[in-house]
């Protein structure tokens, strides 16, 4: 047998229904173990000399030491990823996706959301709206450097619709150049379709993200005008004149619901389910996510996500759906919740882990996502507040202001990430730099990182569950994609 390597291996043990699993970073594979193996790898200081002694550990760990490359104590040295000068073709071509806060006004004063409360880390609601020139020099930018395969503008606030004639303006300058593949998206919440925005919605095809979050009960509980009246009923009204101006307009719809305690993720789903029936879709579009409500949680412990919101319920219906077979019957919602990390860990590359690691996420700042202020400043995405300036809209990239995100952000993270088990699935991102209490960027705090690993280990208790329960419980993931 090759001996192990000292110290301890990089590594997870974990138990689930009644068998013992490993995740192993070195390999970036899942394992099932024996006790005796599980004991080894839990011990705070495993011993090479117990796996020689012991001829069923020595024979369950050699194979898979051997054959996959499982075990391994080595640690990656962790470089910045100093991605600017050296990636300078990369900005200048590859943009992938450009947001437009055109109005920092809006007229919902929706509970959940950080701009209402008014947050250390995130700015408030604002009047300020963007000028003609900075949307001619934004496009222009956007129009120089997309690239990749499904380039788009999206028009955020703020609510976009507010701001009717800077919508057109994005349409007209980006059809006056013939680029069809780039795809206008209006994210908005929904309360502003009146005739004359679904004729320019119908004549330039303009696709919409409408924050949508389920039936009335829960969608009118968050989110509301700014004098506390309900918005379900407008929402709906609009999404009906759209429809009957533009029955097409169906195929260009995306919902995002954002749940948040109280709301029960079933009761929703079945809503989303009789609206795509309503739309004549067999396969609607929904996005799903969880309002992180941690800035509220210490005025009220109501705020604090429970089993009564119907997770549990939608995780074993979603579990029994694909181990026979019918990952298809489930509703939009319940599977955008919990395919997402599924696909991202079924398209993981599985290659040994290499001798060094660029740490922290999946964001390339500015590059997969590019957010214009409404003032034209740059900013890896909307979520930054007013951190992490990275150039304007008439000068361009300060790839040296990359250069520094990168290494502000390697710093930040303090070394760590050599030992996680987790961090080829780090969903971290520069947000996490910025404290919630003071608005001021610093170290990441380690319950960032103990949120990270909790919620990758429930993705991988998902995925070995289903594996238990069906061979080919994950078929549905072949022709997935991660996006």
């Amino acid at each position: 047998m090759t001996a192990p390597e000292p110290g301890h291996p990089l590594c997870r043990v974990f138990r689930h229904g009644g068998r013992i699993y490993a995740y192993d970073a070195g390999a970036d594979q899942v394992v099932e173990l024996s006790p005796s193996v599980a004991s080894w790898l839990e011990a705070a200081a495993p011993d090479p000399a117990v796996i020689d002694a012991d001829p069923a550990i020595s024979d369950e760990f050699g194979r898979a030491h051997a054959e996959h490359g499982l075990f391994c104590s080595r640690r990656p040295r962790l470089v910045a990823k100093r991605s600017g000068r050296d990636r300078a073709i990369d900005y200048s071509s590859r943009i992938s996706q450009m947001t437009l806060t055109l109005d920092e006004r809006c007229n919902l004063r929706c509970a959940y959301c950080p701009h209402t409360r008014a947050v250390a880390w995130t700015r408030p609601h604002g009047e300020r709206r963007m000028s003609e020139e900075t949307v001619r020099a934004a496009v222009d930018l956007f129009l120089t450097c997309a690239g990749g395969g499904s380039p788009s503008i999206s028009l955020y606030g703020g609510e976009p619709l507010l701001a009717p004639g800077l919508v057109r303006m994005v349409a007209d300058l980006v059809q006056a150049e013939q680029r069809p593949e780039i795809r206008i998206i209006l994210d908005t919440n929904g309360t502003l379709l009146d005739a004359a925005m679904v004729d320019l919605i119908a004549e330039r095809g303009l696709y919409l993200q409408v924050s949508l979050d389920g039936p009335a009960p829960i969608h009118d509980r968050w989110r509301t005008t700014s004098d506390g009246r309900p918005t379900h009923a407008t929402v709906m009204a609009g999404l009906a004149r759209l429809l009957a101006r533009d029955p097409a307009a169906a195929g260009r719809l995306r919902f995002q619901a954002t749940l948040a305690p109280g709301s029960d993720l079933l009761e929703a789903d079945a809503f989303f389910v009789k609206l795509g029936r309503n739309l004549g879709l067999a396969d609607l579009s929904v996005g799903a996510s969880y309002a992180d409500l941690s800035w509220m949680v210490e005025a009220d412990p109501a705020m604090t996500p429970s089993d009564a919101d119907g997770w549990e319920r939608a995780r074993d219906a979603y579990v029994a759906a694909c181990a026979s077979g019918r990952h298809a019957a489930l509703g939009p919602l319940v599977r955008a919740w919990f395919d997402g990390p599924l696909i991202r860990f079924y398209h993981r590359e599985a290659v040994p882990l290499g001798a060094t690691f660029r740490p922290g996420g999946v964001c390339t700042p500015g590059l997969r996502r590019l957010h214009v202020c409404s003032d034209g400043r740059l900013q890896p995405c909307e979520r930054v507040g007013t951190a992490f300036v990275l150039g304007d809209v008439r000068r361009g990239f300060d790839l040296d202001a990359v250069d520094r995100l990168e290494q502000a952000w390697f710093d930040a993270l303090g070394g760590r990430c050599a030992d996680c088990w987790a961090l080829r699935h780090c969903s971290l991102c520069f947000t996490a730099m910025i404290d919630r209490e003071t608005g001021r960027v610093g170290a990441v705090p380690e319950s960032a990182c103990r949120a990270v690993r909790e919620e990758f280990e429930s993705t991988l208790r998902l995925w070995v569950e289903l594996l238990a329960r069906s061979p080919r419980a994950l078929d549905h993931l072949k022709d997935s994609s991660v996006s």
